[in-house]
């Protein structure tokens, strides 16, 4: 959480942290620390053991204090960054001038982190000419201090997770209402008197989503039969909805607060085979153990071995034959890690994976979310979205597990 950062700092010898960028899109640290969208971005400076300082351009200065989570704001002109900018001619210049005045102004001495999601050759510029100038700057191994801080969710964190949990489940109900009350005409599927279609199904999909006033950057996971055994296979729009096929729909849309969710349900359209659910069976099993399982204190490794145990038990292979030095490499069964972490980013630690000997903490959020893949047949994958607790986890948005719609 933001208010871990004072000590986090002292226990690394870092003296001041600095968060840049021209924007707070797709910088999860940068939003973080600012509580909100910035469209200019800006940069933070948190020295140690006094309040943050916020500095933006005059464009920003409303949007920041909105935002409401740094009280002390100041904008570009009040530090003199167009003098600056006149004396040395080029903003690659006058920056790291701007930066150093501002960490003597706030009195840090020591070493100093650069932080923002920004271009790797800008990021370097930077800290090249303000070590030239005597500033500290020092790189840090992952976890660094924000993404430890970003771990554990506050309150609000964890209500905002909650809200686009919520709206992320009556999308996805919705959904599955409009499948299961598809008409059969002539041997085709028919929503709307529609064919029913991949392509149909993610154009409702994103409606709904704007509807709730959400967004997909990365796109929506509709994946039926043999497209669906290729885990992050997003589906083939001219594909038919096919009675009896299994489904994989995997949906993890973003909130205007950047926070994000993640949900996969798997189901067949009618009855299912065999096949189908004796999968199904199996994922639901070592997904619900796994649930189970989870609490502050396990490592993420220990929850994966949950889910491989019930998997192998029902018959199929999982990744443990690779980390055991049965395999070089798996295209069948259970092929990947058990979850990863959620926040202003839809894949951050803390990571559920054979290997991860860390220890959850309660507020974190995980996906737990096994899978059973079968080339040239499908896939079976189904994943909720946790908090987790001082005892057991709470599942932030609930949408039932049935294999027959």
């Amino acid at each position: 959480m933001i208010d871990d950062i004072d000590a986090a700092m002292r226990s690394k010898g870092i003296d001041g942290i600095i968060v840049f960028g021209n924007t707070t899109l797709a910088d999860p640290d940068l939003t973080y620390v600012v509580g909100g969208v910035l469209p200019r971005g800006g940069t933070y400076f948190k020295k140690l053991g006094r309040p943050p300082l916020l500095v933006v351009s005059n464009l920003d200065y409303g949007s920041a204090k909105r935002a409401g989570k740094v009280k002390r704001i100041q904008t570009l002109t009040q530090w003199g960054y167009e003098r600056l900018l006149r004396r040395f001619e080029n903003r690659g210049s006058a920056f790291p001038h701007l930066i150093l005045q501002i960490l003597r102004t706030e009195g840090v001495r020591g070493k100093v982190v650069l932080f923002g999601r920004n271009d790797l050759a800008n990021g370097l510029h930077l800290a090249e000419k303000l070590e030239r100038l005597g500033v500290r700057v020092i790189g840090q191994q992952s976890p660094t201090i924000l993404e430890a801080a970003r771990d554990r969710k506050d309150l609000n964190e964890l209500e905002e997770i909650r809200g686009v949990g919520a709206k992320t489940a009556k999308v996805v109900n919705e959904v599955l209402h409009a499948l299961r009350n598809a008409k059969e005409k002539r041997g085709h599927l028919q929503i709307d008197r529609k064919r029913a279609t991949v392509g149909l199904i993610k154009f409702m999909i994103a409606s709904k989503l704007a509807r709730e006033k959400l967004i997909a950057p990365e796109g929506t996971i509709f994946a039926i039969g043999a497209s669906g055994a290729d885990p992050h296979n997003a589906g083939v729009d001219a594909a038919e909805i096919r009675k009896g096929k299994l489904i994989v729909f995997d949906i993890f849309p973003q909130a205007m607060s950047g926070y994000w969710f993640d949900m996969t349900r798997s189901f067949v359209v009618g009855r299912a085979d065999a096949r189908a659910r004796k999968m199904f069976d199996a994922v639901k099993g070592a997904q619900m153990a796994s649930v189970d399982f989870l609490t502050a204190g396990v490592t993420g490794e220990s929850a994966m071995e949950v889910s491989c145990e019930v998997i192998e038990r029902a018959g199929y292979r999982t990744v443990r034959e690779i980390f055991q030095g049965k395999a070089k490499s798996l295209s069948t069964g259970f092929i990947h890690s058990l979850g990863h972490g959620v926040g202003l980013t839809i894949g951050e630690s803390p990571y559920l994976s054979l290997g991860i000997k860390d220890s959850l903490q309660s507020r974190e959020v995980v996906t737990v979310e096994p899978g059973v893949y079968l080339p040239g047949y499908g896939g079976v994958r189904i994943e909720d979205t946790v908090a987790v607790k001082s005892k057991g986890v709470e599942i932030l948005a609930k949408v039932e597990k049935e294999l027959e719609l």
